[in-house]
């Protein structure tokens, strides 16, 4: 039959049966993914833990009414597709009306902000691990890269800062900090002592370093996702502590090499994203004593990241009587590190590019030493397979 000399009656049941189709679709959707797990999306940040399931209640009516509730709450809180249709909410309010209110902040103590941003809270709580397999992977990548290294006589440190609230648990909200096992196992312990067992890989951990630190001052921004100047002048210092063995001609990181204050200011990323304006009381100024020469630090447009290339490079030379040289991929952690680390070296090329291992750059530079840093939550995150797959080694 021709469609457009069907009847209006006709047309208007092919209508209702495509409505009826897509509501059963609808319907049942939850159902599909609670029994498949169809739902693959990131779970979203929340500012509270989901509900677990409730116990089985002893006898009693007060406690089957709890038991019926605790249902209820997991049920809201585990329904079929509910990671998509948040994402898509979210999504839906910052393109529509530009509301930041989406973004993943967590308000703490004290005036402190966190992330929630790439499942920080299970990865807080040890409720992610890594599997055996991804354990190998890393196992791998990091040893091909030493050993790629070795055979050109170039040391290789695998550097990795701690996340703000495993620095600071105590600004966490109570919510979270008292959900937190006493002995609980976070993916960096877990690899750590993997590590220890199987490999001879050298992985610097700045956990004890930045926690030893805050009794002097505070090392991280409470507006922001980073550490402070302070901060990240003693990692600097325990970066430059871990290779003294390997390279004794390198000149120590001096704390009277600077000068230093506290110079609140408003702003930082997470008070951005919740729209504040609030002053950050842990904002620190460094800057090199009287006498001392100036580094020559700039930009190298000609150093090209291969995973992106907008992200900058630079270079630090230090014209004291310096010898060691080195190549240092990072993330947005390393930024200071110039004017710290450049005191100490000869000179330094630095890729603001945490999964970069660019073996033209380092072929180019010829340096006595490669540094990966790699902050807690990207390493958390980030597949060991696919940084394989994409360094350009034999």
């Amino acid at each position: 039959m021709n469609p457009a000399s069907a009847s209006p009656s006709s047309r208007r049941a092919w209508a209702d049966w495509l409505v009826i189709t897509i509501f059963l679709c609808l319907l049942w959707a939850p159902t599909l993914d609670g029994c498949f797990n169809l739902d693959h999306s990131r779970q979203p940040g929340e500012n509270r833990l989901p509900a677990p399931f409730p116990k089985w209640p002893a006898a009693g009516l007060g406690e089957t009414q709890k038991y019926i509730s605790g249902l209820e709450n997991y049920f809201s809180d585990h329904f079929g597709f509910r990671k998509k249709l948040i994402r898509w909410f979210q999504n839906w309010k910052i393109s529509l009306f530009r509301d930041r209110s989406v973004y993943n902040v967590i308000t703490g103590r004290n005036g402190w902000l966190f992330t929630s941003d790439l499942q920080m809270v299970e990865h807080f709580l040890g409720l992610k691990k890594f599997t055996p397999a991804e354990l190998k992977s890393w196992q791998a990548l990091l040893e091909k890269r030493r050993d790629w290294l070795a055979a050109r006589g170039i040391k290789y440190l695998f550097v990795i800062p701690p996340d703000k609230q495993t620095v600071y648990p105590e600004e966490l909200p109570a919510w979270l900090a008292h959900a937190a096992p006493a002995n609980r196992e976070t993916k960096l312990d877990q690899f750590l002592q993997y590590m220890k067992a199987h490999s001879t890989v050298e992985i610097l951990d700045l956990r004890p370093a930045l926690i030893a630190a805050k009794t002097t001052a505070p090392t991280y921004l409470q507006n922001d996702t980073h550490w402070n100047q302070f901060g990240s002048f003693s990692a600097c210092q325990e970066v430059i502590k871990s290779l003294a063995a390997h390279f004794p001609e390198l000149l120590p990181l001096r704390s009277e090499d600077f000068t230093w204050t506290n110079q609140p200011a408003p702003g930082g990323d997470l008070a951005r994203m919740a729209g504040s304006e609030a002053v950050d009381k842990n904002n620190f100024a460094f800057a090199p004593a009287a006498g001392l020469p100036a580094l020559n630090i700039y930009y190298a447009p000609n150093i090209v990241s291969t995973w992106d290339a907008h992200k900058p490079s630079r270079v630090s030379e230090n014209p004291a009587p310096a010898k060691v040289t080195a190549v240092i991929f990072h993330d947005s952690f390393g930024n200071d590190w110039p004017q710290f680390l450049g005191r100490s070296f000869k000179k330094i090329v630095f890729m603001s590019e945490n999964r970069e291992f660019n073996p033209a750059v380092i072929l180019a530079a010829q340096p006595d030493l490669v540094i990966n840093e790699m902050l807690e939550r990207y390493f958390n995150t980030q597949d060991p397979v696919e940084l394989m797959d994409r360094q350009p080694l034999p």
